[in-house]
């Protein structure tokens, strides 16, 4: 084939998949999702205007929130009743309960095996279900009690974050899930410290290449190795003076919101102690400055773009949005009680409210 041809067919695939994207983005809206851990609700915000558009009510103490990869219905991990409550995204109402075995943390959707996995805190357990009948389909036995799991972006595993200090440091403190046959395939020790959020940097192929993990009583994150295995590096923000840091109401949870840019250019940091939250670069973890939001921001959560950065902000009662390029905040929303763990969603316009 010549160059002129060649040249030829490369802009009119270019061309193509622009206009694909393009509707693509036309067909779907992106919601955020502040869950309110000391009420009963859950508020819904529109990036494009950072107002809220809709609130979800009976969904007392939600631990998280995701939604089913067709965009028909949202699943909040219910702590109060030991429950998944499975909301309806267009009328926001709650449709059906799934019991669980016990009191639920985290929970995550693997889309390409169609299941939804759900951290188990009180007790040593993973479980699994079906997203089609709703029903727990496999319940497997973990090391300890889950605090946050996550999928990877090729949705081959299933990462597990253990709720409980290990009584040695050669404990796991992370457990990976193969997502096909839902076995454990390995732990990861964390030098005997609890884990707190994750957030997981992918190779080209969607393969995970680096997970990064918060340790409690620590101001900053472990840097996993992948193919390691292993811890290989603990990353911190510059020091504060004390004078300037809030010891009140962060519990061990120094650190407690962790995100990488879907185009996995960089790394956001909340620290609870410090008020603020700090970005790096990516690979090379290069610092790149802090941002003070106010006392104790929480989770964090970043439009598809990663253009907009949402911060939950326990001490105000708001979600914080940050332009991830100009570091500024551009939007402080109102929401409810206690605003923790917060969610991007991307729905196709029928079923968004």
């Amino acid at each position: 084939m010549d160059n002129a041809k060649s040249r030829t067919m490369l802009t009119a695939l270019t061309t193509g998949l622009l206009l694909a994207a393009a509707a693509g983005a036309q067909d779907s809206v992106v919601r955020i999702i502040q869950t309110n851990y000391a009420g009963s609700n859950a508020h819904v915000i529109d990036p494009a205007t950072n107002t809220v558009v809709g609130v979800i009510d009976n969904v007392p103490m939600a631990h998280a929130a995701v939604n089913h990869p067709d965009g028909r219905y949202f699943y909040f991990a219910n702590e109060f009743a030991h429950q998944v409550d499975v909301v309806d995204t267009k009328t926001l109402e709650v449709l059906e309960s799934i019991p669980l075995l016990d009191r639920p943390n985290k929970l995550v959707v693997n889309k390409k095996h169609n299941k939804l996995y759900v951290g188990i805190r009180d007790q040593a357990f993973l479980q699994v279900i079906d997203l089609d009948s709703h029903e727990v389909i496999k319940t497997i036995p973990v090391h300890y009690g889950i605090h946050n799991v996550y999928t990877t972006k090729d949705d081959a595993w299933i990462i597990a974050g253990l709720g409980k200090t290990p009584d040695t440091n050669d404990e796991p403190t992370i457990q990976v899930v193969n997502a096909v046959t839902d076995e454990i395939e390995f732990s990861i020790a964390l030098d005997g410290h609890r884990v707190r959020p994750m957030a997981i940097e992918s190779n080209p192929d969607g393969s995970p290449k680096r997970i990064f993990a918060q340790g409690t009583r620590l101001n900053g994150f472990f840097v996993v190795d992948w193919e390691q295995r292993k811890a290989v590096d603990f990353v911190s923000p510059p020091p504060l003076p004390v004078s300037q840091q809030n010891f009140d109401g962060i519990q061990d949870g120094v650190g407690h919101g962790l995100a990488v840019l879907p185009d996995q250019s960089a790394l956001w940091y909340a620290s609870r102690l410090d008020s603020r939250v700090y970005s790096w670069s990516l690979p090379d973890l290069e610092f790149k400055g802090g941002i003070e939001v106010g006392p104790s921001p929480q989770w964090l959560t970043t439009t598809p773009d990663g253009a907009t950065l949402y911060v939950s902000m326990v001490g105000s009662m708001e979600t914080a949005a940050i332009d991830t390029k100009t570091h500024e905040i551009v939007a402080r929303i109102p929401v409810g009680f206690g605003p923790k763990r917060n969610s991007t969603h991307v729905l196709p316009i029928a079923a968004a409210r």
